[in-house]
């Protein structure tokens, strides 16, 4: 090979060390980025391993729930005393972490945790739930209501109640309301006027209808339609969001005088907060209620009356809202109603908590809307119209 003068070979030698570079700097990065991909999906599916570790001490709260309800408190809600009934009450009333290892539900008495397996021996994932909390009595009832939802709340409380407060429409709902539109606040009027259920704006609370039925030690079919005195078993309202209120001391009286005049405030306004967007501070709701229950007829005191609220909303597709019981301006806890259960679950080092709401009153017979029970013939008529004075108590001839 013919050598020329003055040709060292450097130029070769730094293509050579720059591409070995620029290929190891490659290497490593697609090294790393791999690491980074496989550390965060092991990361995921540990989150999701702990959820579920968390979900299984939920649903074994829910058996210590039902068992404790079913098997231990008599017609009177006292206490049936037998160990396993005594080891349960006590164990829920704790407040400790190891209700359901205290309770016998599942682990045993002294375990720091539950240990989550599919089958015997699977031990594989390490999953466990580590601190399962069962508060039955609970300050307030929440849930949500959607198009044709009814919901039926037991008026249970640890003691007296002459009040209901209702609130509705969260931040939430204001959001999904507002997806893909513009602003973040809600849209509300003082006109009583109902619109057409297409002219109701989606970010306007919705109408909320309350209706109470409540009796004493024992009843007869026609309280239900008659008052006496003060004293009601029944009664309606339809709560209207507005910038104004009818009450100005902020509470509703609960009357029945819906079930047989047209003349009547079944429709009260109800003023929400008109500034309430979806990054209000320290709002929870738009809306809110209070309205002053009656007495039931017959007792003379709160403890011998059974009462369900039932609510539904109208011109909207989801509402939030919540009900809470009061007796003058304390809060009454519901008592065993919608019990919260607070759980934390574990997969390997990785913990996820959850805090759900259990309501143990549920049926799957659903709220009767309407009946009609008749011993003789019926006509019923419906017609459509601006002008209140159309109204006649009966069109329907013999």
């Amino acid at each position: 090979m013919r050598r020329v003068n003055g040709e060292r070979g450097a130029v070769a030698l730094f293509i050579v060390i720059f591409s070995a570079l620029l290929i190891t700097t490659i290497t490593v990065a697609f090294v790393r980025i791999m690491v980074q991909n496989q550390q965060q999906a092991t990361t995921i599916d540990l989150s999701k391993s702990a959820l579920d570790s968390a979900f299984a001490g939920v649903e074994d709260a829910k058996r210590a729930i039902v068992i404790y309800r079913s098997n231990c408190l008599d017609t009177d809600g006292e206490l049936i005393v037998t160990t396993e009934c005594e080891n349960l009450d006590r164990a829920i009333k704790s407040q400790g972490c190891n209700t359901i290892q205290e309770s016998g539900i599942a682990g045993s008495p002294g375990d720091d945790e539950v240990l989550v397996r599919q089958n015997e021996g699977d031990e594989l994932l390490n999953q466990a739930y580590t601190c399962v909390k069962i508060k039955l009595d609970t300050p307030d009832f929440v849930g949500t209501l959607s198009t044709n939802d009814t919901r039926l709340i037991p008026l249970r409380a640890t003691g007296d109640v002459d009040r209901v407060v209702i609130e509705w429409f969260s931040q939430k709902d204001l959001q999904n309301a507002l997806s893909g539109g513009t602003g973040d606040n809600i849209n509300l009027t003082d006109n009583e006027q109902l619109p057409k259920e297409n002219d109701w704006p989606a970010n306007r609370p919705s109408i909320v209808r309350f209706q109470l039925i409540q009796f004493g030690d024992s009843f007869r079919l026609s309280d239900f339609n008659n008052n006496s005195g003060d004293k009601v078993n029944n009664g309606t309202l339809f709560l209207m969001p507005s910038t104004i209120s009818e009450d100005p001391d902020g509470t509703i009286n609960l009357d029945d005088k819906v079930r047989r005049s047209k003349n009547t405030d079944v429709l009260r306004r109800v003023q929400c907060n008109d500034e309430f967007s979806t990054t209000s501070p320290g709002s929870q709701f738009a809306c809110r209620a209070v309205i002053l229950l009656p007495d039931p007829i017959g007792p003379d005191n709160y403890e011998n009356r059974t009462a369900y609220l039932m609510i539904d909303q109208i011109y909207s597709t989801d509402t939030t809202f919540s009900v809470s019981m009061m007796d003058g301006p304390n809060v009454v806890s519901f008592s065993s109603v919608q019990p919260i259960v607070d759980s934390t679950g574990r997969a390997n080092d990785l913990f996820r908590r959850i805090r759900s709401r259990v309501e143990v009153e549920t049926s799957s017979i659903p709220p009767v809307q309407a009946a009609v029970d008749i011993s003789g013939s019926l006509c019923k008529a419906f017609f459509v119209t601006d002008d209140e004075d159309d109204y006649t108590p009966s069109t329907c001839s013999n």
